[in-house]
C-alpha cells in the first residue's frame, strides 16, 4: 500500500475540524480516511492521571510539558509513531498548535496543511451547542474569550495565516462549507491520492 496522504488541519475551537473530516470521508467514500488527533495525547495523560479532560486542563499539561522539556515539537515523535502504525488512503492530524509540528508531521511527508477560519461569534455558537470538553459545556461569551487566550490558543491563528497551504472560510452553512470542501478536494487532493 502507498504511503498515506497527509492532510493537517490548523483551527481555532469551534471552526470546524470535525465537520471537515465529516465531510471528507462523506465526498471520498472509496477512499479510507483516518483521523489523528493531537490532543488525544494530552487526554490520555489527563485519563491516566484520574483529571478532568476540560480545555483548560488539556493546554495547562501541554504547556508545562512543553515548558519542561523545552520542546515545543514535542509531540513529533509521539504522532510520527502512530501515523507509521496507520493503514490508510488519507490521515488528517487534527489540531496541531506550534509551527515546530508543521515540518515533521506535514512538509516531510508531502502533506498539505490546511486553516479552518471562523469568526469568533460562529465559533462560539458552535462550542456552546457542541462543547467537546467538559469547561465549555454552558459557557458565556467571556469564558469563550479566556479560552481562546489560552497558550496553545494563541499560535494556530498565526500557523493558519503563514504556514497553511490552503485557507478555508467556515462562517456560513454546512452546504456552503461542503461546497468548499469538495472544490478543495478537486483541486488539492485527488490527484495525489489516485492509484
Amino acid at each position: 500500500m502507498p504511503r498515506p496522504f497527509i492532510i493537517a488541519i490548523v483551527a481555532e475551537k469551534g471552526a470546524g475540524k470535525g465537520l471537515f473530516i465529516e465531510l471528507v470521508k462523506k465526498l471520498m467514500p472509496e477512499k479510507k480516511i483516518v483521523s489523528l488527533r493531537l490532543s488525544d495525547v494530552w487526554r490520555e495523560i489527563l485519563h491516566i492521571l484520574n483529571k478532568e479532560e476540560s480545555r483548560e486542563n488539556i493546554s495547562n499539561l501541554a504547556t508545562a510539558v512543553r515548558t519542561l522539556f523545552r520542546d515545543d515539537g514535542i509531540l513529533v515523535h509521539a504522532m510520527k509513531k502512530r501515523l507509521a502504525d496507520i493503514q490508510a488512503d488519507i490521515i488528517i492530524l487534527d489540531g496541531l498548535r506550534k509551527e515546530e509540528e508543521v515540518a515533521p508531521l506535514v512538509r516531510d511527508n508531502d502533506g498539505l496543511l490546511v486553516y479552518i477560519a471562523a469568526s469568533p461569534e460562529a465559533r462560539f455558537a458552535r462550542r456552546r451547542e457542541h462543547a467537546e470538553t467538559t469547561d465549555e459545556k454552558g459557557m458565556g461569551w467571556e469564558q469563550f474569550m479566556r479560552l481562546e487566550n489560552l497558550t496553545p490558543e494563541v499560535t494556530i491563528r498565526h500557523i493558519g495565516e503563514t504556514m497553511a497551504d490552503v485557507t478555508l472560510e467556515n462562517n456560513g452553512t454546512v452546504e456552503e462549507f461542503e461546497k468548499k470542501i469538495k472544490q478543495f478536494i478537486d483541486g488539492h487532493v485527488s490527484s495525489k491520492t489516485s492509484s
